[in-house]
């Protein structure tokens, strides 16, 4: 049996076939890509798919079931979620957390009791989907119920995700009624146990309702009868496989750095180191962060003022070269297609790789500083502890392709953060990268082979 898998990317639409072995393996058979047709996505969609399956219309192999089909899109460039909580290391916490799990990109944040600066910038800047948390179930209403109301008599025109203190639910159903509203499971019903499982579901269910209405992916559903997944949600789930059904990769780290963000996720344990207390809540297994002002080429202007200290540093100083180092960003971040081809314009990418890896690493990552208690002197983590992790892989369009790219130097390129606090990345690793750019695709097939799909996906890795 074959397998076919697409992934319709905002500017690239690829595909790969795979036979499905009796010995519980997947063998590449074939792999194309062809560019996105964002006036009609069904266009490049069925041209990858006859392709990578040589034929002139693949249809009736799918009809047949002779051919499976996994696809998953992200062409709309991804949903953008404002998430509202009351304590930021807390309920706010496990909205972000929800929101990237569920492949979204957290746009805006906030805490407390809302303000009309607050709506005012949702009303000037609306997300696809506000996602409203608050309380434990059984705990606060005060906040829930106040910025509710604000929310009631704003402008802001966009879907609402209630998944807060259950307690209100009714009441939040009758102030915001007029509004999209949905109402889910608390993300925290208790501090010691976060449960993303039902707002997760509506912000995915969402994000599919809003491809279907671009051009065309509403007739691909019809003609091969198969629902498309939003490809970071696809992609978060792939960790998850390849943590169960591979021996020995438990605990690793995954960054997919693209033109416009650079996503990290991680799969380890939450075990805490002798004379550590967690500050906040439980982090899940598999986390994923999105970064969308760290990107190669959409976003490479403002990740390079985002790394501008970095940038300083690796180039001692120099203002010549500083200045030269600008302009490319501009000419990049205008001509995304744009590929470096003397020296100095492949150095320039490398530090802007390095400072995608080294910051969206470090936001990625938990913190640890030590406190004075009536007890002794203890290490107060915030966050995930990814020092003892010893795998990583590079994924997306560029690490992949850049087997001299110097990862260790840039993935902890300071111990300490800011504020003075241990910054929890891995310090000994073996670097991974998928060269053959297949882990989306797979990821795919992971839906339905999820176990062939896993071992392949480390199988393919080139280090």
């Amino acid at each position: 049996m074959r397998t076919v898998s697409i992934d319709i990317g905002s500017t690239w639409t690829k595909g790969a076939v795979f036979d499905v072995g009796s010995d519980n393996r997947l063998t590449l058979v074939n792999y194309t890509l062809s560019p996105t047709t964002p006036h009609h996505l069904a266009e490049g969609f069925f041209t990858v798919l006859n392709d990578v399956l040589n034929v002139k219309d693949a249809r009736p192999l799918l009809q047949s079931g002779e051919i499976n089909l996994n696809y998953s899109s992200s062409a709309k460039g991804g949903l953008a979620v404002a998430a509202l909580g009351l304590v930021p290391s807390i309920t706010l916490e496990s909205a972000k957390v929800t929101a990237h799990s569920a492949g979204a990109k957290v746009s805006q944040h906030f805490a407390y009791k809302l303000n009309k600066s607050d709506i005012k910038a949702l009303e000037n800047s609306p997300p696809d989907i506000l996602l409203f948390t608050g309380g434990t179930d059984g705990g606060d209403v005060g906040y829930g119920i106040y910025n509710a109301k604000l929310l009631a008599e704003s402008n802001l025109d966009c879907a609402i995700i209630y998944a807060g203190n259950r307690d209100i639910q009714d009441d939040i159903r009758e102030i915001l009624g007029h509004k999209d509203l949905t109402v889910t499971g608390n993300v925290l019903p208790s501090l010691d146990a976060p449960d993303p499982i039902q707002a997760r579901k509506a912000i995915c269910d969402i994000f599919l309702s809003k491809i279907v209405k671009g051009n065309g992916l509403d007739i691909i559903i019809d003609q091969t009868e198969a629902q498309p997944r939003p490809t970071p949600y696809s992609v978060f789930e792939f960790p998850h496989h390849i943590r169960n059904y591979v021996p020995g990769w438990d605990q690793f780290l995954l960054i997919d750095m693209g033109g416009a963000t650079t996503d990290v996720y991680s799969a380890c344990y939450n075990d805490l180191l002798p004379d550590t207390i967690l500050h906040g809540i439980p982090e899940p297994t598999i986390k994923r962060t999105v970064e969308g002002d760290l990107g190669m080429r959409v976003s490479a202007l403002i990740a390079g003022e985002a790394g501008n200290t970095l940038a300083h540093h690796y180039f001692s100083g120099d203002q010549r070269q500083m200045d030269a180092f600008y302009q490319y960003l501009k000419h990049i971040n205008t001509y995304p297609d744009y590929l470096p081809t003397s020296g100095d314009e492949k150095i320039f990418d490398q530090l802007l790789a390095g400072i995608c890896v080294g910051l969206a690493t470090e936001r990625h990552a938990g913190t640890k500083k030590q406190v004075c208690t009536s007890a002794g002197t203890v290490d107060l983590q915030i966050g995930r502890d990814l020092s003892r992790v010893r795998k990583v892989i590079g994924s997306g369009g560029w690490l992949p392709r850049s087997p001299d790219f110097d990862i260790q130097r840039w993935l902890k390129y300071r111990k300490l953060d800011q504020q003075g606090k241990q910054v929890l990345l891995p310090n000994e690793f073996e670097y991974y990268r998928d060269s053959q750019g297949l882990f989306p695709l797979l990821a795919n097939v992971a839906c339905r082979f999820p176990e062939m799909a896993a071992q392949t996906g480390v199988q393919i890795l080139t280090r």
